[in-house]
């Protein structure tokens, strides 16, 4: 294009300088006023002189010396030739000049960044030991790449043994410590005084104690009226076994010697012996309900009801201890068997050995660490950096910062192996590079890593930043810009030099987006541009 430009100049160039040599030439011819000036003064006719060169007209000159006015005369010729010598290159300056253009079509734009950034992992995950206990093997160092499975090191398993049963020893210290502060007899009657206070408990027993006495009473009181009965039923029955009459009359000896008469009188009537036997029947029904008598039964078992509960609650009354004590107690026993259980856990997930939880890279070994050294639960013991999960981080500058985004691909070379990757993350916070310049961190997430990868390398990355299809794309040389904007010079339908203001979109080191101000079909100008204005003719210049 450029050698199109200077080929257009040299032609334009050329015409001029015909031009100036032809109007030199006919200088003196086309200014009548200065050859009948020559003629007057010097006697010369220049319209009969065509043959004359310089020297002659030079010796005439000088024969005529008499006219004074000759060099007056020359020295005005001289100036009328220069300004008609300037009026001819104006005039070949205004001369029609010649463009290039092209024509306006549509096409696709892509800004593409290019933006070195170093290789991290996005997953480091440090181990540590979660028990007490020496270091039987250290399988890995520093730089090694490992599989998922591996196993990185492992404990002395004897040392885990004793430390297991220590834990074990301390849950069952813990529980009995707590079950000490109840009686076995207490523990069981707990339950009948469950929600109750000291006091609730003595008052209940009091009332217990008062239920029994009336039961009591119910009986004593019944079965003296059932021993009554069956006294008055004897006294009828040895009335009637005396002499056959119940009269109650005789006395005690009486009584007696009647009773030893009927014995030895075998005639006793048959009356009397009918009702000595239901007397004595009674008698047996009277002694009968003394001793199983339905209610005295009932209010017996109620005693013994009452006085099982009684017991219970004095019993429980016996193992209450202080409620302080009791919580903390409980606490005690809760926290051991939480803490001396996880630990169990450890330690049976310690005696399979530590091993990785993906692929990746060891990163780091503190220098105490070693095969042999004992350990303490918390301490480090080594760091992996995942291969499954590599992203590369870059800075973005404040001018390249519009032109990323979220999801947008990216084409990654590290050590000479292509990878694809999309921005993941951009930071909300810029800060200052070494140069003092402003920019934000920005993440790539590589989609396919492999195990070729090294962490802490430079990459190379690609952005696809923005892209546009079916759009006005122009080289960027074509595009002007003054104090009013962006704007070209097109060939108008009439051939004179138009301004358009444009509007651009995306743009590269080479190519800008138009969105505004051109159409599909307007000849931009393409040709240098400096010495054109606005309404100036010009003529497209064919296609060669």
């Amino acid at each position: 294009m450029s050698e199109n430009k200077n080929k257009n100049k040299d032609i334009q160039n050329e015409t001029v300088e015909k031009e100036v040599v032809q109007n030199t030439e006919s200088a003196v011819t086309a200014a009548p006023e200065v050859s009948n000036e020559i003629k007057e003064t010097t006697g010369v006719d220049m319209e009969v002189y065509d043959d004359y060169d310089a020297t002659d007209l030079a010796d005439s000159v000088k024969k005529k010396k008499r006219f004074k006015k000759r060099y007056v005369v020359l020295g005005v010729v001289a100036l009328i030739i220069a300004a008609y010598i300037i009026y001819s290159l104006n005039a070949a300056k205004n001369a029609v000049v010649m463009v290039e253009t092209q024509d306006v079509a549509l096409g696709t734009i892509e800004n593409v960044l290019s933006i070195s950034g170093t290789v991290q992992s996005g997953e480091t995950k440090n181990y540590y030991s979660d028990v007490t206990a020496p270091i039987a093997s250290l399988n890995v160092k520093v730089g090694d790449k490992v599989s998922e499975g591996d196993e990185l090191f492992s404990y002395d398993t004897e040392a885990l043994d004793l430390a297991q049963k220590n834990a074990e020893l301390a849950i069952k210290q813990a529980k009995g410590n707590y079950n000490a502060l109840y009686s076995p007899v207490g523990t069981a009657d707990r339950k009948y005084a469950e929600g109750m206070s000291a006091q609730q408990i003595n008052d209940r027993i009091d009332a217990i104690t008062a239920e029994i006495d009336a039961l009591n009473n119910k009986i004593t009181e019944k079965k003296n009226r059932i021993s009554q009965t069956l006294t008055d039923l004897q006294k009828t029955a040895m009335d009637i076994n005396q002499n056959g009459v119940a009269d109650g009359t005789l006395g005690d000896n009486d009584y007696l010697n009647r009773r030893e008469n009927d014995n030895n009188n075998s005639d006793m009537s048959e009356s009397n012996r009918q009702m000595s036997l239901a007397v004595q029947q009674s008698i047996q029904d009277v002694t009968y309900a003394l001793n199983n008598d339905p209610e005295m039964q009932e209010w017996s078992n109620q005693i013994t009801a009452l006085k099982e509960e009684q017991t219970h609650l004095s019993s429980a009354k016996a193992a209450q201890v202080n409620p302080g004590s009791a919580s903390a107690s409980k606490a005690t026993l809760e926290s051991t068997q939480l803490t001396q259980e996880d630990t169990i856990s450890k330690i049976e997930a310690a005696k399979e050995g530590i091993k990785a939880e993906f692929d990746g890279v060891v990163t780091a070994i503190p220098a105490t660490v070693a095969e042999g050294a004992t350990v303490a639960t918390g301490t480090q013991i080594l760091t992996m950096a995942n291969l499954e999960d590599v992203q590369v981080t870059i800075q973005v500058s404040k001018s390249d910062l519009p032109k990323i985004s979220m999801g947008q691909k990216v084409d990654i070379t590290i050590n000479g192996k292509p990878y694809n990757g999309e921005i993941t993350k951009i930071s909300g916070n810029a800060t200052k590079n070494a140069n003092g310049v402003a920019v934000v961190d920005t993440v790539i997430k590589v989609l396919n890593p492999d195990s070729d990868i090294i962490f802490g390398v430079e990459a190379n990355n690609k952005i696809h930043a923005q892209k546009a299809d079916n759009t006005i794309v122009l080289p960027y040389e074509y595009v002007q810009t003054d104090s009013t904007g962006d704007y070209v010079y097109v060939l108008a339908a009439d051939g004179t030099v138009q301004r358009k203001d444009v509007v651009i979109g995306i743009s590269t080191s080479t190519d800008a987006q138009i969105t505004e101000g051109l159409e599909v079909g307007d000849k931009v100008i393409t040709s240098d541009v400096s010495t054109l204005t606005e309404g100036m003719a010009v003529v497209e210049m064919p296609v060669q």
